[in-house]
């Protein structure tokens, strides 16, 4: 089965500016990860296609020959001697995994575009590798996850977006294509005369305004914002700026499912988690639920590292996560030994050596603590 990547944080400008919740296919993932410089990092996690994330990880550029496939293989060694993992889970990990060469000979401009954001560079760069050409997989060009639409129900196989924009939250409808086909609006479009397309496609405001959103034009949003007849382009104005508390409080939208789902999604990234799942109670929304479940996992694990065993064994009667499970009773083992530790170390009756090495274990169990979900196996 197919895997797809979220990024969660990163300090690569292209990768940093992937909109929320797209989900960008591994090879494509792969393929950035080996144009990144030394210092670079990307906090991810894989997913199989409609499926929920087995693996969560932070790949940092080591060197410039540094590989993500290298990287991955040496973390899931120390998973493995940490026991937290077999050897037939890894292997089984690595299978769904697919390194296959990137393929080669790609247009100058796919790779200038990655480059762009080191544009003093790329020159450079492109002189003295020295390396066979490779395609740089443009995040502009990723097919949209099943956040709002089905397939089927569009017609076509893939859908191809702006990585600037937010484009997970950006529905294509039939009216789209058929715009598309119109070469008047097309022409205006391409020209930037939004004034002059919306007097003349009054009926295709929201279809300008998905589009503008999916290619991440900010200006071009807020010319539309001034005209439009409601807070619609507004609102993937602010979304595209996460502006989460004006997206969750404008007022005259649509009431969509696509608008829904974005409004969920903001209430979720301000840490509103009731009420993101109490929209999704009604639209029941693929990714949202993925999402909220992200959140509660990262919930979880964070009590956990905190001690908290509690909150994640509540938080886990809800998603039922069979990693959290196994994680929640190794923690109650470390906070066993923690506290056997912290009694040690201030028992006079112990010698001063006795004292000093329960004082290096619980430093070293309360370490271990602090790991927990950091790099995680999701079942």
């Amino acid at each position: 089965m197919a895997v797809e990547v979220e990024i969660l944080t990163s300090n690569v400008e292209i990768l940093a500016k992937q909109p929320p919740l797209e989900l960008l296919p591994f090879s494509d993932f792969l393929e950035i990860t080996q144009y990144m410089e030394k210092g670079e990092t990307v906090t991810f996690q894989l997913l199989e296609v409609s499926g929920e994330p087995f693996y969560k990880g932070t790949f940092t550029k080591m060197s410039e020959e540094y590989a993500f496939e290298e990287d991955i293989r040496k973390k899931l060694n120390q998973v493995i001697k940490q026991k937290k993992m077999s050897a037939e889970q890894a292997e089984s990990l690595l299978a769904k995994l697919s390194f296959t060469t990137v393929q080669e000979t790609p247009p100058l401009s796919v790779k200038q575009k990655f480059l762009e954001k080191k544009k003093d560079k790329s020159e450079k760069v492109m002189i003295q590798k020295k390396k066979p050409e490779r395609r740089v997989p443009r995040l502009s060009k990723v097919s949209l996850p099943s956040f709002f639409v089905s397939w089927k129900k569009i017609g076509i196989g893939v859908l191809i977006f702006s990585c600037i924009g937010l484009s997970a939250f950006f529905f294509l409808k039939n009216d789209t294509s058929v715009a598309k086909k119109d070469t008047s609006y097309e022409q205006l479009f391409q020209e930037g005369n939004y004034q002059q397309l919306l007097k003349k496609y009054p009926e295709k405001e929201q279809t300008l305004i998905e589009q503008l959103y999916q290619e991440g034009n900010e200006k071009g949003l807020e010319e539309v914002a001034k005209q439009a007849t409601d807070n619609l382009a507004q609102f993937y104005l602010s979304f595209y700026r996460k502006d989460w508390e004006k997206v969750t409080t404008l007022k005259e939208l649509p009431q969509e499912k696509d608008v829904l789902a974005m409004k969920g999604y903001a209430f979720l990234k301000q840490g509103k988690l009731e009420e993101a799942k109490l929209i999704n109670e009604a639209i029941k929304n693929e990714t949202l639920t993925q999402q909220i479940e992200a959140y509660e996992l990262t919930q979880a694990y964070k009590a956990l590292r905190e001690g908290n065993v509690s909150t994640a064994e509540k938080i886990n009667k809800e998603i039922a996560n069979k990693q959290l499970s196994d994680d929640i009773s190794v923690v109650k083992s470390i906070l066993n030994l923690m506290k056997k530790y912290a009694e040690d170390k201030e028992n006079k009756k112990l010698s001063e050596a006795e004292r000093k090495e329960a004082q290096q274990n619980y430093d070293e169990w309360k370490k271990n603590l602090q790991q927990i979900g950091e790099e995680s196996i999701f079942e």
